[in-house]
Protein backbone atom coordinates (compact mmCIF):
# COMPACT_ATOMS: atom_id res chain seq x y z
CA UNK A 1 0.00 0.00 0.00
CA UNK A 2 2.74 2.47 0.88
CA UNK A 3 6.35 2.73 1.90
CA UNK A 4 5.44 3.34 5.55
CA UNK A 5 5.91 0.39 7.88
CA UNK A 6 4.85 -0.49 11.38
CA UNK A 7 7.36 0.90 13.85
CA UNK A 8 8.12 4.05 11.86
CA UNK A 9 7.19 7.56 12.92
CA UNK A 10 3.92 8.81 11.47
CA UNK A 11 4.33 11.77 9.07
CA UNK A 12 3.23 14.98 10.74
CA UNK A 13 0.84 17.43 9.10
CA UNK A 14 -1.39 20.44 9.78
CA UNK A 15 -4.60 20.75 7.77
CA UNK A 16 -8.15 22.09 7.68
CA UNK A 17 -10.88 19.91 9.17
CA UNK A 18 -14.60 20.09 9.81
CA UNK A 19 -15.23 19.83 13.57
CA UNK A 20 -18.82 20.12 14.82
CA UNK A 21 -19.80 21.97 11.65
CA UNK A 22 -16.92 24.48 11.84
CA UNK A 23 -13.65 24.70 9.94
CA UNK A 24 -10.60 24.34 12.17
CA UNK A 25 -6.87 23.68 11.80
CA UNK A 26 -5.81 20.25 13.03
CA UNK A 27 -2.24 19.08 13.75
CA UNK A 28 -1.81 15.35 14.17
CA UNK A 29 1.24 15.71 16.43
CA UNK A 30 -0.97 17.53 18.97
CA UNK A 31 -2.69 14.25 19.83
CA UNK A 32 0.62 12.55 20.62
CA UNK A 33 1.63 15.52 22.75
CA UNK A 34 -1.62 15.05 24.69
CA UNK A 35 -0.66 11.37 25.24
CA UNK A 36 -3.48 10.13 23.01
CA UNK A 37 -3.66 7.27 20.58
CA UNK A 38 -4.83 8.23 17.09
CA UNK A 39 -6.89 6.38 14.50
CA UNK A 40 -6.18 7.97 11.11
CA UNK A 41 -8.90 6.61 8.82
CA UNK A 42 -8.79 7.36 5.09
CA UNK A 43 -12.04 6.96 3.11
CA UNK A 44 -12.63 7.40 -0.66
CA UNK A 45 -15.14 10.27 -0.80
CA UNK A 46 -18.16 11.97 0.71
CA UNK A 47 -21.70 11.50 -0.61
CA UNK A 48 -21.04 7.84 -1.39
CA UNK A 49 -23.23 4.92 -0.32
CA UNK A 50 -20.67 3.14 1.92
CA UNK A 51 -18.64 5.92 3.57
CA UNK A 52 -21.46 7.57 5.56
CA UNK A 53 -22.37 4.24 7.19
CA UNK A 54 -18.80 3.87 8.39
CA UNK A 55 -18.40 7.43 9.65
CA UNK A 56 -21.73 7.34 11.53
CA UNK A 57 -20.91 3.95 13.10
CA UNK A 58 -17.66 5.26 14.57
CA UNK A 59 -19.27 8.56 15.59
CA UNK A 60 -21.97 6.69 17.53
CA UNK A 61 -19.30 4.96 19.63
CA UNK A 62 -16.85 7.84 19.86
CA UNK A 63 -16.94 7.83 23.68
CA UNK A 64 -15.54 4.28 23.74
CA UNK A 65 -12.47 5.56 21.91
CA UNK A 66 -12.05 9.03 23.34
CA UNK A 67 -12.90 8.51 27.01
CA UNK A 68 -12.33 4.79 27.62
CA UNK A 69 -9.12 4.45 25.62
CA UNK A 70 -7.77 8.01 25.20
CA UNK A 71 -7.91 7.62 21.43
CA UNK A 72 -8.81 10.27 18.85
CA UNK A 73 -10.58 9.26 15.63
CA UNK A 74 -9.80 11.26 12.47
CA UNK A 75 -11.35 10.70 9.05
CA UNK A 76 -9.49 11.89 5.92
CA UNK A 77 -10.62 12.24 2.30
CA UNK A 78 -9.56 14.26 -0.73
CA UNK A 79 -12.82 16.24 -0.72
CA UNK A 80 -12.71 19.99 -0.15
CA UNK A 81 -13.43 21.44 3.29
CA UNK A 82 -16.68 23.01 2.06
CA UNK A 83 -17.81 19.69 0.62
CA UNK A 84 -17.16 17.90 3.91
CA UNK A 85 -18.97 20.59 5.91
CA UNK A 86 -22.02 20.39 3.68
CA UNK A 87 -21.97 16.60 3.93
CA UNK A 88 -21.77 16.79 7.72
CA UNK A 89 -24.62 19.28 8.04
CA UNK A 90 -27.00 17.50 5.65
CA UNK A 91 -29.53 15.17 7.23
CA UNK A 92 -29.20 11.42 6.93
CA UNK A 93 -32.42 11.24 4.95
CA UNK A 94 -30.82 13.38 2.25
CA UNK A 95 -27.56 11.38 2.13
CA UNK A 96 -25.61 13.41 4.69
CA UNK A 97 -24.21 12.61 8.11
CA UNK A 98 -26.63 14.64 10.18
CA UNK A 99 -23.80 16.06 12.28
CA UNK A 100 -20.79 14.18 13.70
CA UNK A 101 -18.31 15.12 16.41
CA UNK A 102 -15.17 13.66 14.82
CA UNK A 103 -12.80 15.77 12.69
CA UNK A 104 -13.34 15.32 8.95
CA UNK A 105 -9.99 16.27 7.41
CA UNK A 106 -9.80 17.77 3.93
CA UNK A 107 -6.80 16.62 1.88
CA UNK A 108 -7.77 18.30 -1.37
CA UNK A 109 -4.12 19.05 -2.21
CA UNK A 110 -3.20 15.34 -1.66
CA UNK A 111 -0.33 16.13 0.73
CA UNK A 112 -1.48 13.78 3.50
CA UNK A 113 -2.57 10.90 1.26
CA UNK A 114 0.76 11.00 -0.60
CA UNK A 115 2.73 11.12 2.66
CA UNK A 116 0.88 8.02 3.90
CA UNK A 117 0.85 6.32 0.50
CA UNK A 118 -2.93 6.00 0.21
CA UNK A 119 -3.56 8.19 -2.83
CA UNK A 120 -4.92 6.58 -5.99
CA UNK A 121 -3.21 8.76 -8.59
CA UNK A 122 -5.56 8.03 -11.47
CA UNK A 123 -8.79 8.96 -9.68
CA UNK A 124 -7.50 11.38 -7.06
CA UNK A 125 -9.27 9.39 -4.35
CA UNK A 126 -7.76 7.62 -1.37
CA UNK A 127 -7.83 3.98 -0.42
CA UNK A 128 -9.93 2.85 2.53
CA UNK A 129 -6.94 2.62 4.85
CA UNK A 130 -6.34 2.67 8.60
CA UNK A 131 -3.28 3.79 10.57
CA UNK A 132 -3.06 3.26 14.33
CA UNK A 133 -0.61 5.72 15.91
CA UNK A 134 0.49 5.45 19.55
CA UNK A 135 1.14 8.35 21.98
CA UNK A 136 4.79 8.40 20.91
CA UNK A 137 3.83 9.10 17.31
CA UNK A 138 4.81 5.60 16.16
CA UNK A 139 2.75 3.67 13.63
CA UNK A 140 1.56 0.46 15.30
CA UNK A 141 -0.85 -0.94 12.71
CA UNK A 142 -1.60 -0.46 9.01
CA UNK A 143 -4.49 -1.92 7.02
CA UNK A 144 -6.27 -1.34 3.71
CA UNK A 145 -9.43 -2.96 2.41
CA UNK A 146 -11.73 -2.83 -0.60
CA UNK A 147 -13.32 0.63 -1.00
CA UNK A 148 -16.79 -0.91 -1.06
CA UNK A 149 -16.34 -2.71 2.29
CA UNK A 150 -16.75 -0.58 5.41
CA UNK A 151 -14.64 -1.21 8.51
CA UNK A 152 -16.14 -2.78 11.63
CA UNK A 153 -15.99 -0.79 14.87
CA UNK A 154 -15.55 -3.88 17.08
CA UNK A 155 -12.60 -5.09 15.02
CA UNK A 156 -10.83 -1.75 15.38
CA UNK A 157 -11.55 -1.64 19.13
CA UNK A 158 -10.16 -5.14 19.56
CA UNK A 159 -6.98 -4.14 17.69
CA UNK A 160 -6.59 -1.00 19.80
CA UNK A 161 -7.17 -2.90 23.05
CA UNK A 162 -4.54 -5.47 22.09
CA UNK A 163 -1.93 -2.79 21.38
CA UNK A 164 -2.68 -1.00 24.66
CA UNK A 165 -2.53 -4.30 26.57
CA UNK A 166 0.83 -5.16 25.04
CA UNK A 167 2.31 -1.79 26.02
CA UNK A 168 0.94 -1.87 29.56
CA UNK A 169 1.72 -5.52 30.39
CA UNK A 170 4.58 -6.45 28.07
CA UNK A 171 2.70 -9.56 26.95
CA UNK A 172 1.62 -10.76 23.52
CA UNK A 173 -1.98 -11.30 22.45
CA UNK A 174 -2.86 -14.68 20.90
CA UNK A 175 -5.48 -15.27 18.22
CA UNK A 176 -9.00 -14.51 19.41
CA UNK A 177 -7.75 -12.38 22.29
CA UNK A 178 -10.33 -10.03 23.81
CA UNK A 179 -10.04 -7.38 26.49
CA UNK A 180 -9.85 -9.10 29.88
CA UNK A 181 -8.13 -12.24 28.55
CA UNK A 182 -4.66 -13.29 29.63
CA UNK A 183 -1.69 -12.61 27.38
CA UNK A 184 1.37 -14.65 26.45
CA UNK A 185 4.64 -14.18 28.33
CA UNK A 186 7.28 -13.22 25.75
CA UNK A 187 10.03 -12.19 28.17
CA UNK A 188 11.96 -15.44 27.59
CA UNK A 189 11.17 -15.88 23.91
CA UNK A 190 13.87 -15.37 21.32
CA UNK A 191 12.24 -13.52 18.45
CA UNK A 192 15.37 -12.42 16.60
CA UNK A 193 18.54 -14.07 15.34
CA UNK A 194 19.20 -17.39 13.62
CA UNK A 195 17.58 -20.57 14.82
CA UNK A 196 20.11 -23.15 16.01
CA UNK A 197 19.16 -26.79 15.45
CA UNK A 198 21.40 -29.61 16.63
CA UNK A 199 21.47 -32.39 14.04
CA UNK A 200 22.23 -36.00 14.91
CA UNK A 201 25.48 -37.37 13.53
CA UNK A 202 25.41 -40.13 10.96
CA UNK A 203 27.58 -43.22 11.37
CA UNK A 204 29.99 -41.84 8.77
CA UNK A 205 30.40 -38.54 10.64
CA UNK A 206 30.97 -40.46 13.86
CA UNK A 207 33.50 -42.95 12.46
CA UNK A 208 35.58 -40.72 10.19
CA UNK A 209 37.49 -38.77 12.92
CA UNK A 210 38.12 -41.97 14.88
CA UNK A 211 39.57 -43.75 11.85
CA UNK A 212 41.62 -40.68 10.93
CA UNK A 213 43.24 -40.70 14.38
CA UNK A 214 43.94 -44.39 14.02
CA UNK A 215 45.65 -43.91 10.66
CA UNK A 216 47.74 -40.97 11.89
CA UNK A 217 48.99 -42.81 14.98
CA UNK A 218 47.48 -40.33 17.44
CA UNK A 219 45.00 -42.81 18.84
CA UNK A 220 45.98 -44.97 21.81
CA UNK A 221 44.64 -47.97 19.96
CA UNK A 222 46.30 -47.17 16.62
CA UNK A 223 49.23 -49.54 17.20
CA UNK A 224 47.37 -52.30 18.98
CA UNK A 225 43.84 -52.43 17.65
CA UNK A 226 44.58 -52.55 13.90
CA UNK A 227 45.95 -55.98 12.87
CA UNK A 228 48.41 -56.71 10.08
CA UNK A 229 47.22 -56.38 6.47
CA UNK A 230 44.85 -59.13 5.40
CA UNK A 231 45.42 -61.30 2.37
CA UNK A 232 42.26 -61.15 0.30
CA UNK A 233 41.73 -64.07 -2.04
CA UNK A 234 40.42 -63.65 -5.59
CA UNK A 235 36.68 -63.10 -5.57
CA UNK A 236 35.49 -66.25 -7.37
CA UNK A 237 32.21 -68.00 -6.73
CA UNK A 238 33.97 -70.84 -4.86
CA UNK A 239 36.64 -68.84 -3.09
CA UNK A 240 36.44 -67.50 0.46
CA UNK A 241 38.57 -64.98 2.24
CA UNK A 242 41.24 -66.61 4.39
CA UNK A 243 41.45 -64.50 7.51
CA UNK A 244 43.09 -65.28 10.82
CA UNK A 245 40.72 -64.69 13.75
CA UNK A 246 42.85 -64.51 16.89
CA UNK A 247 44.99 -67.45 15.79
CA UNK A 248 42.06 -69.60 14.62
CA UNK A 249 41.11 -70.28 11.04
CA UNK A 250 37.38 -70.61 11.65
CA UNK A 251 35.36 -67.36 11.92
CA UNK A 252 33.67 -66.84 15.27
CA UNK A 253 30.29 -66.74 13.55
CA UNK A 254 30.62 -70.43 12.62
CA UNK A 255 31.48 -71.30 16.23
CA UNK A 256 28.49 -69.48 17.71
CA UNK A 257 25.61 -71.69 18.75
CA UNK A 258 22.21 -70.24 18.01
CA UNK A 259 23.60 -67.05 16.50
CA UNK A 260 22.70 -66.03 12.94
CA UNK A 261 25.35 -66.53 10.26
CA UNK A 262 24.78 -62.99 8.98
CA UNK A 263 27.92 -61.79 10.80
CA UNK A 264 30.31 -63.30 8.23
CA UNK A 265 33.36 -61.28 7.25
CA UNK A 266 33.14 -59.39 3.94
CA UNK A 267 35.01 -60.79 0.97
CA UNK A 268 34.16 -58.33 -1.80
CA UNK A 269 37.62 -56.78 -1.94
CA UNK A 270 36.16 -53.25 -2.27
CA UNK A 271 37.35 -50.26 -0.30
CA UNK A 272 35.02 -48.66 2.20
CA UNK A 273 32.73 -45.86 0.94
CA UNK A 274 34.19 -43.72 3.74
CA UNK A 275 37.22 -43.10 1.54
CA UNK A 276 37.21 -40.13 -0.80
CA UNK A 277 38.91 -42.17 -3.58
CA UNK A 278 36.86 -44.29 -6.00
CA UNK A 279 36.09 -47.91 -5.13
CA UNK A 280 38.81 -50.33 -6.27
CA UNK A 281 38.34 -53.98 -7.17
CA UNK A 282 41.49 -55.75 -5.95
CA UNK A 283 42.36 -59.40 -6.27
CA UNK A 284 45.35 -61.36 -4.94
CA UNK A 285 48.77 -59.78 -5.36
CA UNK A 286 47.41 -56.80 -7.32
CA UNK A 287 46.16 -55.48 -4.00
CA UNK A 288 49.72 -54.58 -3.00
CA UNK A 289 50.91 -53.21 -6.36
CA UNK A 290 53.38 -50.37 -6.24
CA UNK A 291 51.16 -47.95 -8.19
CA UNK A 292 48.33 -48.25 -5.64
CA UNK A 293 50.45 -48.81 -2.53
CA UNK A 294 49.32 -45.68 -0.70
CA UNK A 295 45.61 -46.10 -1.38
CA UNK A 296 45.78 -49.86 -0.82
CA UNK A 297 47.44 -49.43 2.59
CA UNK A 298 44.81 -46.99 3.78
CA UNK A 299 42.02 -49.09 2.30
CA UNK A 300 43.34 -52.21 4.00
CA UNK A 301 43.60 -50.49 7.35
CA UNK A 302 40.10 -49.13 6.98
CA UNK A 303 38.67 -52.55 6.13
CA UNK A 304 40.59 -54.07 9.04
CA UNK A 305 39.26 -51.43 11.43
CA UNK A 306 35.70 -52.07 10.30
CA UNK A 307 36.24 -55.83 10.44
CA UNK A 308 37.66 -55.66 13.95
CA UNK A 309 34.69 -53.56 15.06
CA UNK A 310 32.39 -56.24 13.69
CA UNK A 311 34.38 -58.93 15.48
CA UNK A 312 34.07 -57.03 18.74
CA UNK A 313 30.33 -56.81 18.19
CA UNK A 314 30.19 -60.55 17.49
CA UNK A 315 32.21 -61.38 20.61
CA UNK A 316 29.95 -59.14 22.69
CA UNK A 317 26.89 -60.85 21.22
CA UNK A 318 28.38 -64.26 21.96
CA UNK A 319 29.16 -63.30 25.55
CA UNK A 320 25.64 -62.00 26.04
CA UNK A 321 24.27 -65.19 24.55
CA UNK A 322 26.37 -67.35 26.87
CA UNK A 323 25.38 -65.29 29.87
CA UNK A 324 21.72 -65.61 28.96
CA UNK A 325 22.18 -69.38 28.63
CA UNK A 326 23.92 -69.56 32.01
CA UNK A 327 21.24 -67.42 33.60
CA UNK A 328 18.54 -69.65 32.15
CA UNK A 329 20.28 -72.79 33.42
CA UNK A 330 20.70 -71.31 36.90
CA UNK A 331 17.06 -70.23 37.01
CA UNK A 332 15.92 -73.72 35.94
CA UNK A 333 18.11 -75.40 38.59
CA UNK A 334 16.84 -73.07 41.29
Amino acid sequence: MCNLQVGQQAPSFTCTAVVDGHLKHVTISAYAEANHWTLLMFFPKAWSPVCPTEVKAFSARLEEFLYNRACAVLFVSTDSADCLRAWSDTSEANGGLGGVHMPLISDCNHVISRAYGTLIEGSGLTQRALFVIDPKGTIRAISSIDPYVARNVDDVIRLLDALIFKDENGEACPAGWQKGDEGLDISKDRVEGPLSVELKKTWTDWARPKLTRAFSGTSQRSNSSIPMPLAIAPSTPSARSCVSYNGQSTPPTERMAGVSSSFQAPSTGQLSPLLSTPLLNVQGADYFSATNASNSRMGTQLEEAILQQRMENINATLQNYRRSQEFGTTATTA
